[in-house]
C-alpha cells in the first residue's frame, strides 16, 4: 500500500512539471519548431561527424552491452531520434532500427544515410505525445527502446508508452537541471544585449525539452525496478563557425523567449562581431544521467 501511494504521489509531482498542456496543440507547434531546427541539428550532431560524437556514442553502446544488450539482429525503437546520433550507429552494428521523430527533415537525413550504406532503418514521422502504440503495432515489439535526451518522453504517460513497446531493454538518458547553472556558458553578455532575463524555471517550455533525469529514475525506483545508472560530466570547449554558434543561441533562447526578426538580427550581429577569423569559441558544461533496465 505504501509503495502504491509513493508511486501515485510521484506521478502527481512529475505531471505538475508540465502543467495543463494540450498535447495535440503542443505537437503541432513542436513539429514546426523541430523542422526549423533540423538543419542546424544535423550539422551539429550528425553521426557522420565521428570526431565529435564517437566517444559519446561508444560510451552508450558499451553501457548497453554491459547490461546484456546485443545489437546484431535486435529490433530497436529510437523515440525522438533527431538526426540519428544513435539510430545510425546501432544500425551499423547490425540492429533493425525504427527511428521515430516529429521532424520529417531530420528523418530524411537518417534515411539518406541508411540508404547509402544499406542499413536496416525504418523512419516514422510521428509525435510520440499523441501516439497510439497499438495502432502503430509497437507493443512488446522491440528488444530495445531508446529515449535519449528527447522531449518526446517527458511525462509519465509517454514514459509508460515507451516501456510498453519493449520486450527486453529500455534506455533513457537526460540532463540534470541544476538551477542557475542551466544558463549556457558565455550567454550572459548576449542576454544583457537583448535585454531579457535568462529563464531558470523548471516549467518554462517544458514540453520542448527533455524531462530532468530525476523524474523517470524515481518513478522506476518506486515501482521497484533497479536500473543500471551512469552519471557523466562533460566539459567541452569548441571552436566553431560563428553562424553555427549564432543558430545554436537562437535555438536555446527560443525555448523560453519569442525570437523576433530583430532579436535574431541582434544575435547574428553579436556572433559575427565577436568572432575571431570567422570562428566562435563555445563552451559546454553539463551533467547527464543515463540508465538501462529490463522492462519485464
Amino acid at each position: 500500500m505504501k509503495q502504491n501511494e509513493n508511486v501515485k504521489n510521484w506521478i502527481t509531482c512529475w505531471n505538475a512539471v508540465n502543467g495543463n498542456v494540450n498535447k495535440k496543440t503542443a505537437s503541432d507547434e513542436a513539429e514546426k519548431l523541430w523542422n526549423e531546427r533540423a538543419e542546424s541539428l544535423v550539422t551539429r550532431f550528425s553521426p557522420t561527424n565521428l570526431k565529435k560524437d564517437q566517444k559519446r556514442t561508444d560510451e552508450i553502446l558499451n553501457f548497453l552491452a554491459e547490461a546484456g544488450f546485443r545489437a546484431e539482429g535486435a529490433k530497436v525503437l529510437d523515440i525522438g531520434c533527431g538526426p540519428g546520433a544513435l539510430s545510425i550507429p546501432l544500425a551499423r552494428a547490425g540492429a533493425k532500427v525504427t527511428s521515430l521523430d516529429i521532424s520529417s527533415k531530420a528523418l530524411d537525413h537518417i534515411q539518406a544515410i541508411a540508404d547509402s550504406e544499406g542499413l536496416s532503418v525504418q523512419t516514422i514521422a510521428n509525435s510520440w505525445w499523441i501516439s497510439n502504440i497499438d495502432k502503430l503495432g509497437f507493443r512488446k515489439k522491440f528488444d530495445l527502446v531508446i529515449a535519449s535526451k528527447t522531449p518526446a518522453v517527458n511525462d509519465v504517460e509517454t514514459f509508460d508508452w515507451m516501456m510498453a513497446c519493449s520486450r527486453k531493454y529500455c534506455f533513457f538518458s537526460s540532463f540534470f537541471h541544476l538551477g542557475g547553472k542551466r544558463i549556457p556558458a558565455g550567454f550572459q553578455d548576449l542576454y544583457r544585449i537583448l535585454n531579457i532575463e535568462p529563464d531558470r524555471s523548471e516549467q518554462s517550455s517544458q514540453i520542448n525539452k527533455p524531462s530532468s533525469f530525476f523524474y523517470p529514475f524515481m518513478y522506476l525506483y518506486l515501482k521497484e525496478y533497479r536500473p543500471q545508472v551512469r552519471i557523466t560530466h562533460m566539459r567541452r570547449k569548441e571552436i566553431i563557425n560563428w553562424m553555427d554558434a549564432a543558430n545554436h543561441a537562437i535555438e536555446v533562447i527560443g525555448q523560453s523567449h519569442k525570437i523576433t526578426k530583430t532579436t535574431k538580427e541582434k544575435i547574428l550581429a553579436y556572433y559575427e562581431q565577436s568572432a575571431k577569423m570567422g570562428k566562435s569559441h563555445s563552451e559546454s558544461d553539463m551533467y547527464t544521467g543515463m540508465m538501462v533496465w529490463k522492462s519485464w
